[in-house]
């Protein structure tokens, strides 16, 4: 009698980080962490010096990662529904800790899952001898996708690589003639210069402010303003990126945002992490070469644009007077460059134009939360769509401040020894008034988007505006 032969299905094991997630569930667990409580930072070395494993465990028991709240590969998650289909058992095995990887399987319906431990890191050598001895030598599939895998698709049946690299896929076609090759993040350079926020350079003109509202002639000193702006542009930018890193499950529930490339996971977590470090050290760097003075303030600005993504963006109307006080630091800082003073009178009509503007954007964000069924707060924010009339108020009344101080500032004497015809600047208070008047209006109709400085750039009524004023600055001179 022939002896019987087990013919089971073999069982398919798929990597988790830059496989099945779009992304690492350690940085995750980190950005998260840091972004709930920012002084565990100051722990981070501590545990690191325990070993890899154990720093990971201590990460996944300071903060969740639900399942929901990833961005998960769809065309993975097609290889798992196609496995269970044939009946074929679906293991997870990562380097991530069991703490993360667990909820992950369940949530896919894998049979099971291998996972670090706090004392292993089942990576590369360790995850292929722990397949092994759980399914024998080519006893199971494998989906992985870094060069890490190697070891593991060496001792597999049949391989399947995501998001591979040329060279790679070479490495992996050499193990397996007949290895399957699925399609990873996906993100490209347009992504990388969509995440770095070129268009929101524009709000850094502001570093001119002072120069022009001092009748600053000296090419020179347009000179060094202008480097100011590509220093603080540089630095902005990579602010953006921390904010995206540090905002990803919020921005993964909201309904335009998870479409961004870090938060849809197009592009990767820990090479945006190092340039968004880049940027941020390369502006800085700039700042001071330009000037001490400018350089402080620019970190001043760096400052408070951290304490703004990890902490004060959640509290209560801090979030809008803080990126207020953003703008005018802008301002300052192209004032410090080139040792100009700039008024009072300018500072004061700067901080309630944009206190006004920042509390548009809450107040549009409000308006699309309340219109959904059923209505809900803007996710990571401290607000409710209650308070969207209250905002409304308070944002007009910003807005009128702003216009009650230019329309007081036109009439000093310092005006007048400044320009030839200063009447013909009274009719930038209507103006003005008009433009925020329309532009709450609209964002009370949840039609601004979500940041009204980007609306004004693609509208004309605002483009229209803004030529007038420029055509009455002109003439009364």
């Amino acid at each position: 009698m022939s002896p019987v032969r087990d013919v089971r299905p073999v069982p398919l094991v798929v990597d988790v980080d830059g496989s099945l997630v779009s992304g690492d569930l350690l940085v995750e667990g980190v950005a998260r962490m840091i972004a709930r409580e920012p002084l565990k930072l100051l722990a981070l070395p501590g545990w690191l010096a325990r070993g890899r494993a154990s720093f990971k465990h201590r990460v996944a028991r300071a903060v969740e990662l639900p399942p929901e709240t990833l961005a998960l590969n769809a065309a993975v998650q097609g290889e798992i529904d196609d496995a269970k289909a044939q009946r074929r058992e679906v293991w997870l095995a990562s380097a991530a800790d069991a703490t993360v990887v667990g909820p992950l399987a369940e949530a896919v319906g894998a049979a099971g899952f291998f996972a670090s431990d706090g004392r292993t890191n089942l990576a590369g050598e360790a995850k292929a001898a722990r397949l092994v001895d759980r399914f024998g030598e080519a006893g199971f599939d494998y989906v992985g996708n870094e060069r890490r895998d190697l070891p593991v698709w060496r001792r597999a049946r049949r391989c399947t690589g995501v998001g591979l690299g040329a060279r790679l896929a070479r490495k992996l076609r050499a193990i397996d003639p007949r290895a399957r090759l699925l399609a990873g993040g996906g993100g490209g350079m347009r992504d990388v210069i969509g995440a770095l926020r070129p268009h929101h350079w524009v709000k850094n003109v502001l570093v001119f402010a002072a120069i022009v509202a001092a009748h600053e002639t000296s090419i020179i000193s347009y000179l060094v303003t202008a480097a100011l702006f590509v220093a603080l542009s540089v630095l902005a930018s990579g602010t953006y990126l921390l904010n995206d890193v540090l905002d990803l499950p919020y921005d993964r529930g909201h309904p335009t945002k998870r479409e961004r490339a870090l938060a849809s996971g197009r592009l990767p977590l820990v090479p945006m992490c190092g340039l968004a470090a880049l940027l941020v050290l390369s502006g800085l760097a700039g700042a001071f070469a330009l000037s001490v003075e400018a350089g402080l303030l620019v970190s001043l600005y760096l400052a408070g644009s951290l304490a703004y993504s990890l902490k004060l963006k959640r509290r209560l109307f801090a979030d809008v007077v803080v990126l207020a006080l953003l703008y005018v630091l802008r301002l300052l800082a192209g004032a410090a460059a080139v040792f100009v003073v700039p008024s009072g009178w300018l500072l004061g009509f700067s901080f309630f134009l944009f206190l006004g503007l920042a509390i548009v954007k809450r107040q549009a964000a409000l308006a699309v939360s309340g219109s959904l069924a059923p209505p809900s707060a803007p996710s990571g924010r401290a607000y409710r769509p209650a308070d969207l009339p209250a905002m409304t108020a308070l944002g007009a009344a910003s807005s009128l401040a702003a216009v009650l101080v230019l329309a007081l500032y036109i009439a000093t004497p310092e005006v007048s020894g400044r320009y030839q015809d200063p009447y013909l600047l009274l009719p930038l208070c209507p103006l003005l008034l008009y433009w925020l008047g329309r532009l709450t209006l609209i964002a009370h109709r949840g039609a601004v988007g979500d940041d009204p400085v980007v609306f004004a750039l693609r509208d004309r009524v605002s483009h229209l505006v803004f030529a007038a004023g420029l055509v009455l600055f002109l003439l009364a001179l």
